[in-house]
């Protein structure tokens, strides 16, 4: 990707500019709120703008309102997709259907879907799938759900397992997040709810106990997601987690939509009041503490959904950004001391080019161009586009989303749960979103919008531009669903990243990536001794052939969910990896060389800082 810095700095400035002056406010319906008209974004392809701009209906603050009745067409695609992928849920024993509690009476919670997790809940080696579900509201109205949890059994079959294993819990949960709290070598759940929020201990023989309220972490809240990061890096996993807001019944139940037309829809987002955001110190022995006003990461001012944990100054601490639905997304770098420094506003990631706040819900960061930088990718609204960040380094960050080729054909769309992620293997990450629409009645008004929608594949050409890559990739991408929460990693262990998909209110969906080239991958189970033993923080560099790759260990991504936790790092075509690099959050660095390509390994953390630990190889 090349770029004139000077340029994209001054750009840059101009919107830190404009987001000063220009109001970004949005109400849907007849509730009290101000309405402020919503710009239409940038576009890569100037055929789009005609289906964004033909009003429909005069509902006051609608973000729909400027809907066309023109049906939408997408970039044309020339070639068929790089990429292949089997929905195989079903044939695989996954008959988990997602409840969202939605009704006639649109209570808000009930749009936002909830997530899924990949993870070894039993120690197995294999990763288990565990899906959360919902509700009705009020809470007490009736009991539904509850979120299950499927056993791998390998050669893609799964066994549900919910009620031995304890995870069974009912009630509005909308986010899970995993980690390893106690450094037992098991992995925990902790689940973000419309309620008090639950953390399972993972017992060590297949079964989970409660420990919310010991641990000190079961405020009632209205949670979407989070992550766990070691952020004072003292050796164990403390707690983000997002909030979206404060949604009471029935002092909230608000009319949106029509009265004339009694068309009721689900009200905007600034509807609901904004709340603090919590972070969680690990103490150490199965308590928490909450410290986000110490640690400067106290902002009330955010609609969270996805988290990301990651170092993206490049200073090796584990920074955190979260992405804010019509709030600026949050950007917290870490000062090494226990606290961060609020870079939401100087950082040019918390709104688009136009200095305007998106509707931001899943997110990713990841390197696309081989610069060593992570990237940072944000799901939107309809009528916006999903925005791309590309970091500029130093904790600076530019919108290129119309460069990069992105805009037209996420612009249409309502996008969720999200991924930056190498789906064949050839070194560059590709992009993958679940889209989905809030509304199922928007065709009583007149407006050309369908529910089920989409779901968008886009290949990463070398860095230098994503171009659509859906056309017969499988059957899930010809069809439409009400996506939300996604997971990305390798459940049939076979060397490609799979996804799994929680759709709202309708089955789940495996998509098995079944991708045939001649490209080779290398997979890294990393684990930290003198660091968090779950790794979360580490950054590792690949030298295969002619790439040099640099990935991290992650905590939090996408939306609502929680990734395979293993590093699966495609190298292309090159024969071995010639040299593998990990630095691990103490400082601690371990080196490797000329390591065999097509197979997984175990490493640990050295005890010293010379890098001399052995690493243990299992075949996949």
């Amino acid at each position: 990707m090349v770029f004139v810095r000077g340029r994209l700095l001054a750009l840059m400035m101009i919107g830190l500019i404009l987001s000063v002056f220009i109001g970004c406010g949005d109400t849907q319906g007849t509730s009290s709120n101000p309405a402020n008209s919503k710009p239409v974004a940038p576009v890569d392809n100037p055929s789009t703008i005609a289906s964004i701009t033909h009003p429909q209906n005069t509902i006051v603050g609608d973000r729909m309102a400027n809907t066309s009745d023109q049906p939408v067409t997408l970039s044309k695609q020339t070639k068929p997709s790089p990429f292949r992928f089997a929905e195989v849920a079903k044939s695989s024993g996954i008959d988990f259907v997602h409840f969202s509690g939605m009704t006639k009476d649109k209570h808000f919670p009930t749009a936002n879907g909830s997530g899924v997790a990949m993870f070894d809940y039993d120690g197995d080696g294999k990763l288990d799938l565990y899906f959360a579900s919902a509700t009705l509201l009020p809470l007490g109205t009736a009991q539904k759900g509850p979120n299950r949890l499927y056993k791998n059994l390998g050669e893609n079959k799964f066994a549900d397992v919910t009620e031995a294993s304890g995870l069974g819990y009912q009630g509005y949960c909308h986010g899970i997040v995993v980690g390893d709290v106690d450094n037992d070598g098991d992995a925990d759940v902790f689940l973000c709810n419309y309620g008090s929020n639950v953390l399972y201990l993972n017992n060590g023989n297949g079964t989970f106990r409660d420990i919310s309220k010991s641990a000190g972490v079961d405020r009632a809240s209205w949670s979407s997601g989070g992550a766990f990061l070691d952020y004072d890096n003292d050796g164990d996993l403390d707690l983000y987690v997002a909030n979206y807001g404060e949604w009471i019944y029935p002092k909230d139940d608000i009319f949106c939509g029509n009265r004339e037309k009694n068309v009721r829809l689900y009200c905007a987002p600034r509807s609901i009041r904004t709340v603090k955001h919590f972070l969680y110190r690990n103490n150490g022995n199965l308590t928490f503490t909450e410290v986000s006003e110490s640690a400067g990461v106290s902002r009330s001012d955010g609609h969270g959904f996805g988290v990301i944990a990651a170092d993206l100054n490049s200073d090796g601490k584990i920074d955190l950004y979260v992405a804010n639905d019509m709030n600026p997304n949050f950007l917290f770098l870490n000062k090494g001391d226990g606290t961060f420094e609020d870079a939401t506003e100087s950082s040019g990631a918390a709104y688009d080019e136009k200095g305007q706040a998106h509707s931001g819900m899943g997110a990713d960061a990841e390197d696309l161009n081989g610069d060593g930088l992570p990237e940072i990718i944000v799901t939107n609204f309809a009528n916006e586009y999903n925005t791309l960040y590309q970091n500029l380094g130093k904790g600076s960050f530019m919108d290129i989303t119309p460069y990069f080729g992105l805009s037209s054909d996420t612009m249409p769309w309502v996008g969720w749960g999200a991924a930056l992620a190498d789906f064949d293997n050839d070194g560059w990450p590709d992009h993958f979103v679940s889209n989905g629409h809030v509304d199922d009645n928007r065709r009583e008004l007149g407006q050309n919008v369908e529910y089920p929608e989409p779901a968008l594949l886009f290949a990463n050409s070398q860095g230098k531009r994503f171009r659509l890559a859906t056309l017969q990739a499988g059957p899930y991408f010809d069809e439409k669903h009400v996506g939300r929460g996604a997971a990305f990693g390798d459940f049939d262990d076979d060397g490609d990243v799979d996804i799994v998909l929680n759709n709202k209110d309708e089955p789940a969906a495996l998509l098995r990536n079944d991708t045939k080239n001649n490209n080779h991958w290398i997979r890294l189970n990393l684990q930290g001794t003198r660091s968090n033993r779950d790794a979360v923080g580490a950054q590792v560099e690949v030298v295969a052939g002619n790439l040099t790759l640099t990935r991290q260990r992650k905590g939090g991504c996408s939306m609502e969910s929680s990734n395979d936790p293993r590093l699966l790092i495609g190298v292309g075509p090159a024969e071995e990896v010639s040299k593998l690099t990990i630095r691990w959050p103490s400082g601690a660095v371990t080196t490797k060389e000329h390591l065999k390509v097509g197979q997984a390994y175990h490493i640990i953390e050295p005890d010293a800082k010379d890098g001399n630990t052995d690493s243990t190889v299992a075949k996949p």
